[in-house]
């Protein structure tokens, strides 16, 4: 028999998630290499490259049945002879017994100030979220949180964010709220409690050169959300290879998550402008062994724009 509610309680512990209208609510998908493609955390990020950038993702976290899983497909580029960014995001999210579809369109404006570069950036979303009631295991079977049956909705969301490139292109923040409104009144406990709760996210970082000839790109994000812990990350990433065969980059990083939870992660551009990404999550504080672990893969591909802008270092 499938223990979903063990894995259910996991869940709660690891990522303090809400209760609402007697199922959970998951928060936004987590992802451990949005410092290589932060369309997934920001719509003001959608044209900040003069070509289009796709990618693919999958992350598989943990070991336990019912773990979450997410796949993203993200795409954004900058319209030609104008300064104005859209994207497209879609995914996958799924914990335990809750299963979450988003389909997203960016849109974003572009300016030039004596600072640097800014933008700012509106997301409409459509969301698809269902919860099978009837696949827990319980045991008060009078309890009318589950007499309900499964749930499902599908309801549209509303975000914004801004973004920042200084002038000589090696610092850059940003700051986001994707889902601010949620048309979520099925869902629901009452009209005034919100079922979609609101994240945000506030990031930035920059370009140290060493005497080593190694380029060191430090950053910090900063995850809130109602009900929740603030989650930090603070990342540390080195460019090895600048200029190897045909182009090809490669970035190793290292970063630190607060409730003891460490990344390791890869990217390499390569050839042809493929990009392939890796992150590796270890949980710390004796949850390794419990939970397992977590891997996440990106696949990309940058085309259009001008081909040495796509060959430079991707500093953000």
């Amino acid at each position: 028999m499938k223990n979903y509610k063990f894995s259910l309680i996991v869940l709660i512990l690891g990522f303090g998630i809400f209760q609402a209208k007697a199922v959970q609510a998951q928060q936004d998908f987590l992802t451990s290499q949005y410092n290589f493609n932060a369309e997934v955390l920001n719509p003001a990020y959608a044209g900040a490259h003069n070509y289009v950038q796709t990618s693919v993702m999958y992350r598989n976290q943990w070991s336990v049945e019912g773990a979450p899983t997410t796949q993203v497909l993200c795409a954004d580029g900058l319209l030609k002879k104008l300064p104005i960014g859209v994207g497209l995001l879609i995914t996958t999210d799924r914990i335990g017994i809750t299963n979450e579809r988003t389909i997203a369109t960016d849109m974003s404006y572009h300016l030039r100030t004596r600072f640097g570069k800014m933008s700012f950036g509106l997301r409409g979303g459509y969301v698809s979220y269902s919860a099978n009631i009837d696949e827990l295991v319980y045991w008060d079977e009078g309890d009318p949180l589950y007499q309900q049956g499964n749930v499902k909705e599908g309801f549209l969301t509303l975000g914004f964010g801004a973004f920042f490139l200084a002038s000589d292109g090696r610092w850059f923040g940003g700051v986001s709220i994707p889902n601010y409104y949620a048309k979520d009144n099925v869902l629901r406990s009452s009209p005034d409690v919100r079922f979609y709760k609101r994240h945000v996210y506030a990031y930035g970082g920059g370009i140290v050169k060493t005497g080593w000839g190694i380029e060191l790109k430090p950053s910090v994000l900063i995850r809130a959300t109602g009900g929740a812990p603030i989650s930090t990350d603070i990342n540390l990433h080195a460019l090895l290879m600048e200029k190897g065969l045909g182009g090809t980059q490669v970035w190793l990083g290292l970063g630190y998550r607060t409730k003891s939870v460490t990344v390791a992660s890869l990217e390499i551009s390569l050839p042809h402008h493929l990009r392939l990404g890796y992150a590796y999550d270890f949980m710390g504080s004796g949850l390794q062994d419990a939970l397992g672990s977590t891997h996440e893969i990106q696949l990309g591909f940058n085309f259009g724009g001008e081909t040495s802008l796509i060959q430079n270092p991707r500093y953000f």
